[in-house]
């Protein structure tokens, strides 16, 4: 017995697998209506938090004493 479902033979298959043409590929009404601001979204999105990282990078490339290696010119 065949493993999986196979498509019916051509002769007993469906107008939307056999000769409809394809969708125009437009949204409906519906999804026009509901037309919002992308920013709203992140209204509810909290501030990106620190990584591990963040701290040392910091300290790294910081211009205080210790840090800062004068040119020679």
């Amino acid at each position: 017995m065949p493993e999986g479902r196979q498509s019916p033979p051509p002769e007993r298959q469906e107008g939307a697998q056999l000769q409809d043409p394809p969708g125009s590929g437009k949204a409906s009404d519906l999804h026009k209506a509901e037309k919002r601001d992308p920013k709203d979204q992140l209204s509810c999105l909290t501030s990106n938090p620190k990584g591990p990282m963040d701290d040392a990078l910091e300290k790294k490339f910081s211009r205080k004493p210790g840090n800062y290696t004068q040119l020679n010119m």
